[in-house]
């Protein structure tokens, strides 16, 4: 037998006593592989064609045969980034639904090879990406061009081909849906409706908070009575509602914009409490609470946290009920519709970032969320003089 194999490039060729057939070991990436003679190669091919393995490790151009396919490779970094602690369980469900979007729209070319996938074959899947939303395409992609690259790394790829110039990002041929907030007529007319106690439903005060603070809803239903300083009039919001691994609607640990890699929770923040938030509080420990985690909105008649489906669709019912708007009226409306008054307002940009939770600098806040009405840049045109 020959000498022990030490390090990258480095190999031995030795006889084996059992098939009387050479056998050459050399190392890649801290891994001993084996290459074998042929029965009726000679050896003085034998050893040329591994002597050509040892160089191309060298001069890096070394490529490992495999047939595993794309998807195996994204399933197994998705898997390990969360088993690693890396992602969230949040996160972690995105990526799964990014990967199945990735079967739908990729199912010419996922389940082959890695090696065998072409950039006609990318080309051709662009187009089923097209009849998708751009945020979903803007997923698709990332998770796309990080599975070549983690080929490309382990020398599974002599080329990668979502590196090439010519093969750009597909976009969207739907429209982008623009999410608007409600104007000062339907914005009174539902605080109306609200305010009429006689109704007396159980989403209302949710749907307050929501209007009061800007908070997303998954905020808003992990409000507990132990994040709230009424000596101070200050909340806490330092957790959201969130999925675990299996789906299951759990009480999360950090708010959605947490970054588990650096551990910068940028969602983290205190927000003042004015007197229509301080009613809500009141009512709701006036009403009793009496779940674990001392939330101050839970299904108490399934025990249960409360779903964003029913309080959605409640939304939808008084809207078709009462006429409130033509748009349509649901969670993420509520939390548009604070952002632009505090913009209409004149509030510092910075300070509704901090407010709603939106990282330092995002253009979310500016870009989205305030879609001033037509009559309020109407009355701002009425100022210059």
């Amino acid at each position: 037998m020959g000498k022990k194999v030490k390090g990258n490039g480095e190999g031995t060729i030795y006889k084996s006593n059992k098939t009387g057939l050479y056998i050459g070991q050399y190392m890649i990436d801290y891994k001993r592989h084996s290459v074998y003679q042929k029965k009726n190669e000679k050896i003085g091919d034998f050893k040329k064609r591994f002597n050509n393995i040892l160089a191309s490790i060298n001069n890096g151009t070394y490529i490992e045969k495999t047939n595993e396919t794309l998807y195996e490779i994204l399933k197994n970094y998705i898997e390990q980034k969360f088993m690693d602690g890396i992602t969230s369980q949040s996160s972690y469900l995105r990526d799964k639904e990014t990967l199945s979007e990735i079967e739908k729209t990729c199912y010419n070319f996922v389940y082959k090879s890695i090696q065998k996938i072409s950039i006609e074959d990318i080309e051709k899947a662009k187009i089923s990406m097209r009849k998708y939303s751009q945020s979903i395409i803007d997923k698709i992609w990332i998770l796309l061009r990080k599975g070549f690259k983690i080929a490309y790394s382990r020398r599974k790829l002599a080329y990668n081909v979502m590196e090439n110039e010519t093969l750009t990002k597909p976009f969207s041929e739907k429209e982008k849906k623009k999410v608007d907030a409600l104007d000062d007529k339907e914005f009174k007319k539902l605080n109306k409706i609200l305010d009429d106690k006689e109704r007396n439903h159980k989403y209302r005060n949710v749907v307050k908070m929501q209007l009061e603070t800007g908070m997303r809803i998954g905020e808003t239903l992990a409000r507990s009575i132990f994040n709230i300083d009424l000596k101070n009039r200050e909340m806490t919001i330092d957790n959201t509602l969130t999925k675990d691994k299996d789906g299951k609607v759990i009480l999360g640990k950090h708010t959605k914009t947490y970054n588990k890699r650096t551990g910068i929770d940028a969602g983290k923040r205190i927000i003042f409490i004015n007197d229509a938030v301080l009613e809500i509080i009141n009512e709701q420990i006036k009403s009793g609470i009496s779940n674990i985690s001392g939330l101050l909105f839970w299904d108490y008649d399934n025990n249960n946290f409360i779903s964003y489906n029913e309080i959605n669709a409640w939304l939808r019912r008084i809207n078709e009920k009462y006429k409130i708007t033509k748009k349509p009226l649901n969670t993420h409306t509520l939390r548009h519709t604070k952002i632009t008054n505090m913009r209409k307002a004149g509030m510092d940009m910075k300070a509704i970032q901090y407010l709603v939770g939106h990282v330092e600098g995002s253009s979310i806040t500016d870009d989205i969320y305030t879609t001033l009405t037509p009559e309020f840049l109407k009355q701002e045109v009425k100022k210059i003089k």
